[in-house]
C-alpha cells in the first residue's frame, strides 16, 4: 500500500483528541533486565508501545506520535526523513523502532553505524495490524505474555464486531472520495491502493477513484469521475481550507452529490489512517458516517 510523504508530514500535526477506545495493557512490564532507552520513529508503533507498558522506556519519538496525549511530553525528534543525529545520539538510546518502508534513510544507516539497534517493523493497513506488530515487537521488548494475549484478543474482538456491524447493513456501497489539503493549493485525491481506499473499504465503503493509484492532485476532471456520495477528509485537511465553507471554493466540489447532500466527514488523520490498535473502532466510526440511519 502506498501513501504520499505528505500524509505523514500531516499526521505530525495532528490533534491527540481522537476517540480513546484502545486495547488494555498492563501499566508496566514485568522484566529483570535493564529498561531499554527506546526511540519511535512512527506514531503507530509508539501508541503500541506504550499500550504494552513501555512507554516510561520511550526517551524520543518522531512528531507523528501524538497518542497517547501523554507521549507529547517525550522529546520530539522531527519526521524519519529529517532526522537530527546529533540530537538523536544525545538521547543515548539502545533501540530505534520504525516502520519497514522508512528503514532505509540515510541517518539511520548511520546510527546503525553507532552500534544502535534499528528495529523496522513491517506494516499493513488491516484491522489486525497493531497485533501482528505487538508480536513483532515482543521480540525485542519483555512483553507480559498475558499482556500480549489480551492485547492481541481485544483487537481481535474489536475486528468480529466490525464484522457484525457491517453485516446489519444494507443498500449500495456510497461512493467514498478521500481528500488530502494542505490549504487550497495542496489537494491530492486518494486511487487505488492507498491506506484511504483500504481503510473505505474496511468500512463497508466503496472508494470512489479506481483509475489509478497512490494519490493526483484534485482536479474538476477527477471530481466528475468520482461523483462521490461522501467526501471523506483528516479534520485538519478540512481546517486548513476553513471548514466546509472553504471546501465549496475548490473548482467542482459544490456540484458533487457528497456536498450537496452534506456528507463531508472529516477525522483525525492517526486515528483513521494510522491502522494501529484503535483501527476496528476507526473504521466502525467511520461506517457508522458512511451509513447514519442503519446506526445502531
Amino acid at each position: 500500500m502506498k501513501i504520499i510523504a505528505p500524509i505523514l508530514l500531516l499526521i505530525a500535526g495532528l490533534t491527540a483528541c481522537a476517540p480513546t477506545d484502545r486495547p488494555a495493557a498492563q501499566t508496566e512490564p514485568e522484566s529483570t533486565e535493564m529498561p531499554a532507552r527506546i526511540v519511535s520513529l512512527s506514531g503507530t508503533l509508539t501508541e503500541i508501545i506504550h499500550d504494552l507498558g513501555f512507554g516510561d522506556q520511550l526517551v524520543g519519538v518522531d512528531v507523528t506520535s501524538t497518542y497517547p496525549p501523554e507521549i507529547n511530553a517525550v522529546p520530539k525528534l522531527g519526521h524519519v526523513s529529517k532526522l537530527n543525529v546529533e540530537a538523536l545520539l544525545e538521547l543515548r538510546p539502545t533501540l530505534i523502532f520504525v516502520d519497514a518502508d522508512n528503514r532505509d534513510k540515510p541517518a539511520l544507516n548511520t546510527l546503525a553505524d553507532a552500534g544502535i539497534e534499528i528495529v523496522s517493523v513491517p506494516s499493513q493497513p488491516t484491522l489486525d495490524n497493531a497485533a501482528h506488530v505487538a508480536t513483532r515487537l515482543e521480540k525485542h521488548l519483555s512483553v507480559n505474555p498475558k499482556t500480549l494475549a489480551n492485547y492481541v484478543a481485544t483487537i481481535e474482538n474489536g475486528s468480529r464486531d466490525l464484522t457484525n456491524s457491517l453485516a446489519t447493513r444494507s443498500g449500495p456501497k456510497p461512493r467514498v472520495l478521500f481528500i488530502y489539503a494542505r490549504g487550497a493549493k495542496q489537494l491530492m485525491v486518494a486511487g487505488a491502493d492507498t491506506e484511504a481506499a483500504a481503510m473505505i473499504a474496511l468500512a463497508g465503503g466503496e472508494n470512489a477513484i479506481t483509475s489509478f493509484t497512490d494519490f493526483k492532485p484534485l482536479t474538476p476532471e477527477s471530481l466528475v469521475e468520482a461523483a462521490p456520495d461522501v467526501i471523506l477528509m483528516f479534520d485538519s485537511g478540512l481546517e486548513s481550507l476553513d471548514g466546509k465553507a472553504g471546501l465549496a471554493n475548490v473548482p467542482g466540489i459544490s456540484q458533487t452529490p457528497a456536498y450537496k447532500n452534506d456528507r463531508i466527514i472529516a477525522m483525525d488523520g492517526h486515528y483513521l489512517l494510522g491502522f494501529g490498535p484503535r483501527a476496528p473502532n476507526a473504521a466502525n466510526d467511520l461506517a457508522n458516517y458512511l451509513y447514519p440511519t442503519q446506526t445502531k
